[in-house]
């Protein structure tokens, strides 16, 4: 793994670069660092530090999953810290679209396809299976996503919907 080279770059050149990956980011309809993140990129305060200007030596561990997000080819993190551009491969992931509830779609198995957090962990990639930052990252998306879905008091269990039975 490589740590940049070892080379120093001014905090210039990180800021250079916190604005083009944010830039790239938003094109390819990431709404938030979070979202980029969650879907294979770095860990959300990787992200949040190179966006910001506040990145360092990196190793190739972090570079190498943002470049692929980012439809980078490789080498372009290290090209914008040394003043130069990002050179982009023909086509870049889109974020990943989740199947409808229940579609089937995926060939999930029947207690997964109902389910859209069991669904984003069945088609998470093999490189994620060791990353507990990421995982954590993607954890935390996911429960706020489904935090912000308000429950009809129908959906509630019984128990809940009448205190304990009180």
């Amino acid at each position: 793994m490589s740590d940049l080279d070892g080379r120093e770059h001014p905090p210039e050149a990180w800021r250079r670069l916190g604005r083009i990956v944010r830039q790239r980011r938003i094109e390819l309809g990431f709404s938030s660092q979070a979202s980029l993140a969650a879907e294979g990129g770095p860990s959300l305060s990787v992200v949040n530090k190179i966006e910001t200007g506040r990145g360092r030596d990196y190793t190739d561990r972090v570079i190498i999953p943002l470049e692929d997000r980012l439809g980078w080819r490789r080498g372009s993190f290290r090209a914008v810290l040394e003043g130069g551009e990002p050179e982009c491969v023909d086509t870049a992931p889109a974020p990943a679209a989740v199947p409808a509830t229940g579609s089937g779609e995926g060939n999930y198995p029947p207690e997964v396809a109902g389910d859209p957090f069991l669904r984003f962990i069945w088609d998470a990639p093999a490189a994620l299976a060791d990353d507990e930052e990421k995982w954590a990252a993607i954890t935390g998306v996911l429960l706020r996503r489904m935090r912000s879905a308000p429950r009809a008091l129908d959906d509630a269990p019984e128990t809940r919907r009448n205190a304990g039975g009180i």
